[in-house]
């Protein structure tokens, strides 16, 4: 009898963090069932010991500087692979980057993540000690992230955190202290009257989520974003846990320091959140700089904190004092007062500050004093999804700000002429804060129009003088499949990466010998729902009803057709594949009363729309478990109630 191979897996002691070694753990496991291998892992007090084996640790970028404020500051993501015959090494710039280079060194090997767990994966058959690696690259933007967004249980995060590094990701935002309104509305079943929940989820229960995702982030290496919206109501002990309007008024002690608007001082519409304070007061100011500083030092996991105002717009304060400049003024004034009190402090955590609503207009005057300390996020929000900044070369004259009237920006190029200004008053980092995947990704039933879209924005942030992009998105953004989320941290990770060869290689890894069958299928239908305009729905009434039958009606034919094709791969032999089809088998049959839907409604039958759209409704909630993975049936629900009902009322 043969002997049994095996190999080892060395932790070097220049590595020995937590992220270096979960990376062993990972390629040992992977390495494990991808062969017959007995895979043991050592530690090892040097690099290169003449004893066979894959070395895991850190090696010094070139270039490299001390690690500035916040730690990460400076993180530059670089992976050096070079094994042959199961020996080697596997090196990562940064802790984060070495478990990056295990699952690019994977990847060589035919290992895919076609969306998060297990059933997202495809490990070949292989014999690795006879495979040879090599591989030298650095990531081309140094922001690579998801923001959470949308319905979740801890499991749809956590399972994304997990699969986020293995497509190149290095980063996660957690959107408020507690995060509590995105867990909330899946524990506490919103938008979903088929399901019962026996008691309200707490918050004290969406902070111990919170402590682990930010466990999980820390064993990954990944870098850790936090808060944004909030700080303007906390300040003064007003929870802001979400859009909801606050339970109780503000106590009287608290009225002055808010937002003046129309003569009256009091929460926005009563919604907390959206609730701007009076900054030309100087208390105002000071109290809301002292619950940041708090919560700095509390939690030091955190690598980048977000330090936004109010989530409403068109609610400046109109006092006296506050109109003598302009909001970005006023905003620049209290970072620059955060940075000196964070500072005395001896706190040196980066500050990531927000270009949004009012606040994308540039201030006139105030300028940052220590620009090292901060990030500039660019918020374009408002823009289209169906143009891409390769397109925003020229453009246009600015509105100038009208306080508490301004008009939103709906263009790619009036939302990058907004950034252009702000770059002339402030030199330093800066990413794309943005939302392919909230809610246009719903009105793409194929999803390969936004991924396309997404892919060519990507490649041109370096020419806008954007170093990366974090996605404020729905969690379970992989129905019909994560094509849209894999273009999305491949291509951060290698802006050089062909669209057409990435998209051919995902369908293959997630549908098989079928894959390029289903990805004409998907692009077809996005193509042709493209033709119908769901992005531009409200200008239904200006398509040629004839051109729009004839689109609805080949719609329906597509749909038809490739059902005997999904049919016969339910039953494929590699589980992926099979559970691949299973969801495309559900897109389909949602896709095919949608499009029945649709048709009505931009045929102007209103009514008969809006009553099916209901009964629709329904169907959905009760299949809703079969596509939680994948799904967010709150935010599709959300999404169509907006085109639908809205419009229909």
């Amino acid at each position: 009898m043969a002997a049994r191979k095996s190999a080892v897996i060395y932790i070097l002691s220049t590595g020995r963090e937590e992220p270096v070694a979960y990376a062993a753990e990972e390629l040992r496991k992977y390495l494990s069932a991808m062969s017959a291998v007995e895979v043991e892992i050592r530690s090892e007090d040097r690099l290169g010991r003449d004893v066979p084996g894959i070395r895991i640790g850190l090696f010094e970028p070139e270039g490299s500087s001390p690690p500035g404020m916040g730690g990460s500051g400076d993180r530059k993501d670089e992976i050096r692979i070079r094994v042959a015959n199961g020996s080697g090494v596997i090196l990562g710039s940064n802790p984060g980057s070495a478990l990056i280079a295990v699952y690019r060194y994977l990847r060589e090997l035919g290992c895919r993540w076609v969306r998060p767990g297990i059933e997202g994966e495809v490990v070949p058959r292989i014999d690795f000690l006879s495979e040879s690696v090599e591989v030298s690259e650095a990531a081309s933007y140094r922001f690579r992230g998801i923001c959470i967004e949308g319905a979740n249980r801890l499991e749809n995060v956590v399972d994304l955190i997990e699969w986020m590094p293995k497509v190149g990701f290095n980063g996660y935002f957690v959107q408020f202290r507690e995060a509590h309104v995105f867990f909330e509305r899946w524990y506490d079943h919103a938008n979903n009257p088929l399901k019962q929940s026996d008691s309200k989820l707490t918050v004290e229960t969406s902070l111990s989520f919170v402590q682990a995702i930010a466990t999980e982030l820390k064993r990954r290496g990944m870098e850790y974003h936090a808060v944004g919206h909030g700080w303007t109501c906390t300040a003064f002990g007003i929870p802001g846990l979400g859009w909801g309007k606050a339970a109780q008024a503000e106590e009287a002690e608290v009225t002055p320091y808010l937002a003046e608007v129309n003569g009256t001082r009091g929460l926005w519409k009563g919604v907390a959140l959206d609730t701007e304070l009076c900054y030309s007061n100087p208390e105002a100011r000071r109290r809301m700089i002292g619950e940041i500083v708090q919560y700095a030092s509390e939690h030091a996991e955190v690598d980048v904190l977000h330090v936004w105002l109010s989530d409403g717009h068109n609610n400046q304060c109109e006092c006296s004092s506050c109109v003598g400049a302009t909001p970005s003024d006023w905003y620049v004034l209290l970072l620059n007062e955060l940075d000196a009190a964070l500072t005395e402090k001896g706190l040196g955590i980066r500050i990531a500050f927000l270009l949004y609503q009012e606040l994308l207009w540039a201030p006139l005057k105030e300028r940052f004093r220590h620009s090292e300390r901060f990030v500039m996020m660019f918020a374009p929000i408002t823009r289209s999804y169906r143009h891409t900044f390769a397109e925003a070369s020229v453009l246009p004259k600015m509105v100038p700000l009208t306080r508490n009237r301004i008009v939103f920006p709906l263009t790619v190029e009036e939302n990058v002429a907004f950034l252009k200004q702000w770059q002339e008053s402030f030199v330093g980092e800066a990413f794309d804060f943005d939302y392919h995947f909230m809610w246009a990704h719903q009105r793409d039933p194929g999803q390969t129009t936004i991924a396309k879209i997404l892919h060519e924005d990507i490649r041109h942030l370096r020419r806008l003088g954007l170093d990366g992009y974090f996605s404020c998105q729905v969690q379970r953004a992989f129905f019909p499949n994560g094509l849209g989320l894999t273009v999305m941290g491949m291509t951060l990770w290698d802006e050089t990466t062909d669209y057409e060869r990435l998209i051919e290689e995902y369908f293959i890894s997630a549908y098989g010998p079928d894959g390029l069958n289903c990805r004409n299928y998907l692009t077809i239908l996005s193509e042709r729902y493209e033709q119908i305009g769901l992005e531009r729905w409200a200008e239904r009434d200006r398509k040629d009803p004839a051109a729009l039958k004839a689109a609805f009606a080949e719609i329906r034919e597509l749909l038809v057709r490739f059902g005997p094709v999904i049919e016969k791969n339910l039953s494929a032999e590699q589980a992926c594949h099979s559970v691949s089809w299973r969801y495309l088998s559900k897109h389909r049959e949602i896709w095919l009363e949608m499009t029945r839907i649709l048709q009505l409604f931009y045929e102007q039958k209103l009514d008969e729309a809006r009553e099916n759209w209901a009964a629709f409704k329904l169907k959905l909630w009760e299949m809703e478990d079969e596509v939680q993975p994948v799904l967010d049936v709150h935010n599709f629900v959300i999404v169509f109630d907006w085109i639908i009902l809205d419009t229909a009322s």
